[in-house]
């Protein structure tokens, strides 16, 4: 979950300008988010979404890039 989040920060400043990016990588954080207290059921459906919004993000900006880490 730590790359998807830091994939996801990473993206959100790539995306400034472009409400429709914007919106997409927000809805992942929030997803992300709520993944952390979900119960099985709910972590079950949330990992449902989330794999169709990375496939979305994917497919409009390209694949996670590599991160540099101080």
């Amino acid at each position: 979950m730590e790359e998807s989040l830091a994939y996801l920060l990473d993206l959100r400043l790539r995306c400034r300008g472009n409400p429709d990016g914007i919106a997409l990588v927000d809805r992942c954080l929030a997803l992300l988010a709520r993944a952390e207290t979900a119960d099985t059921t709910e972590l079950q459906q949330l990992e449902v979404e989330i794999e169709a919004l990375r496939v979305e993000l994917a497919d409009r900006f390209g694949p996670p890039r590599g991160f540099a880490r101080h």
